[in-house]
């Protein structure tokens, strides 16, 4: 009736490619789509935000407590309608990742390199985990496709420049995650020597590189003046601790070591393909190019001491990765079969990759390993976050859905935890103090010590009767001086001029850190440990 030719499109190679990719994801998805607990912290914020509390995780106090601003920015909109986490976050995570798959086919030389590199990356347990989570990456999946993108494209137009859109984008990315710009650090100075050169940076051109910078320099302005700091509390969090470096650097080599097992394809991948190409004397500038890009973030990761979630430090390289394999030029019959026949086996012969149901993955894969306490997030998640599960008892996605608590309700209105995300966001009300200092401003400015990323600080005496009668009751007299100045700008009045005063001294100046000894609430901090423990091995659902 409408003059298509239903058996001839069915047919035709353009429409079966996206069809099979679109298929593949969705099956991937389904199986392997979770939700993290440090993903609530995120979206305790967004509910705040949009029920008209403000970009705060406790309401009483300005402290940005995420590292991913323009992910709740995105999702604001949408929960506003419909206040569904569950929905929005699965729902936008398989739309960023689709549309990643999508600039990656862009950018592909031809159809058997585009093949060979989406296998690559549904084979890596770290890119697919994370395509998930409620976490930014799958956010940040589609921002480094779009970058790279631009960046490869042939230009029709060679006057025309190419650093005000990779500008742009960096600038979202840096508000997406700000050590996530450590990706396009080396590709951006190379488009910038290669427009100095063509005598291209002129005046107009830097006035258009510096509106493109605005998406970056207006949320570094918003979090000046908003929260008093230039950096998210989750910074000080986890960088202000009693580690050496020596230490920190172990454990940042003991990441990559974790990730050598735990997700093999990442690191045997990449050489066999070089290899390949050699022997068979093609080009491999692509993917040295991948491996030189992926250096800063590779150096940052050790220097960081990795983190306690396997793979998710990677991912972004690992996309960097997939990247050069889809641009693989000359790819013959026999390098196709290599290839395509190595990732085939792998898949096969380890039943822990992606493509199996989450009970073939957890067969002889622990979820945390040896003294690193580097843990398999999804799978320890999964019976209650994950998306093929929710039909099961242990399933709270119906829960999370709804905002309705799995634990009777309680009249105290401060409580202390270690994992904060869900119970936060089902105590919206509630004052929360984080034992880990992600959401914390004055602990976050105290040394904490313990697992990577979540380093435990002690409670200092008076703190928690301070934070209930929003008063300063704490009882060593230092830090309760110190305490009235983050009180000043995490609750004074917005433009009280002596939080310019603060803001200088909490971010370059003698207030940073507190480094002098205080006393601590040890009765109240036994009570709680206690509470957590005993709840923690009898399984029990409340408070």
């Amino acid at each position: 009736m409408f003059g298509f030719d239903w058996k001839k499109g069915l047919t035709q190679r353009s429409f079966l490619e996206p069809l099979a990719v679109f298929i593949i994801f969705s099956y991937l998805s389904f199986h392997n789509a979770w939700l993290s607990d440090d993903s609530f912290i995120s979206f305790r914020v967004l509910d705040h935000f949009v029920n008209g509390f403000g970009l705060r995780w406790n309401i009483a106090e300005r402290v940005q407590a995420f590292t991913n601003p323009l992910l709740i920015l995105i999702l604001s909109p949408f929960y506003y309608s419909y206040q569904n986490i569950v929905l929005w976050s699965f729902l936008s995570s398989f739309c960023f990742g689709l549309s990643a798959l999508y600039f990656l086919r862009k950018m592909a030389i031809s159809s058997a390199a585009f093949w060979i590199g989406i296998g690559f990356l549904f084979s890596s347990k770290s890119f697919v985990d994370y395509s998930y989570s409620g976490l930014e990456n799958s956010l940040n999946y589609l921002i480094e496709a779009i970058f790279f993108y631009q960046y490869f494209k042939k230009k029709e137009n060679t006057s025309e420049s190419r650093l005000p859109s990779l500008v742009l984008l960096a600038s979202l990315g840096l508000v997406s995650r700000i050590d996530f710009v450590l990706i396009f650090i080396l590709p951006l100075c190379i488009a910038l020597v290669q427009e100095w050169k063509q005598k291209k940076l002129d005046r107009v051109l830097l006035i258009r590189l510096l509106v493109c910078t605005s998406p970056a320099i207006l949320w570094f302005l918003f979090s000046a003046v908003y929260y008093g700091s230039l950096l998210p509390n989750t910074y000080y969090s986890k960088t202000n601790v009693e580690d050496t470096l020596a230490h920190t650097l172990r454990q940042g080599f003991l990441y990559y070591f974790f990730e050598s097992k735990w997700d093999s394809i990442v690191f045997l991948f990449l050489p066999t393909v070089l290899l390949i190409r050699s022997i068979l004397k093609k080009k491999v500038t692509p993917l040295w190019a991948a491996l030189a890009f992926s250096i800063p973030y590779l150096v940052y990761i050790v220097f960081v001491g990795g983190d306690f979630m396997a793979g998710r430090f990677f991912t972004y390289v690992i996309l960097l990765f997939g990247i050069a394999f889809v641009r693989m030029e000359n790819l013959g019959k026999r390098e196709i079969y290599l290839l395509s026949s190595v990732l085939i086996i792998y898949n096969i012969a380890l039943s822990s990759t992606p493509i199996h149901t989450i009970k073939q993955q957890a067969k002889l894969n622990p979820w945390l390993l040896g003294r690193e306490e580097i843990a398999d997030e999804k799978l320890w998640y999964y019976p209650a976050t994950g998306l093929s599960w929710y039909k099961k008892n242990d399933s709270l996605l119906s829960n999370l859905a709804e905002k309705k608590p799995f634990f009777p309700p309680s009249p105290e209105k401060v409580f202390i935890k270690y994992n904060t995300g869900v119970i936060g966001f089902f105590l919206p009300t509630q004052y929360i103090i984080d034992i880990v200092a992600l959401g914390d401003p004055l602990l976050a400015r105290i040394k904490g010590k313990g697992r990577v990323g979540h380093k435990i600080r002690h409670l200092p005496l008076g703190y928690f009767e301070s934070v209930g009668a929003n008063e300063n009751e704490i009882f060593d007299p230092n830090l309760k001086e110190y305490y009235d100045s983050i009180i000043l700008l995490t609750r004074g009045n917005l433009f009280d001029p002596r939080r310019l005063g603060a803001f200088w001294e909490f971010q370059f100046g003698s207030k940073r850190k507190y480094v002098e000894p205080y006393a601590v609430d040890q009765e109240r901090e036994k009570k709680m440990w206690a509470d957590e423990n005993r709840k923690k091995d009898q399984g029990i659902n409340e408070i």
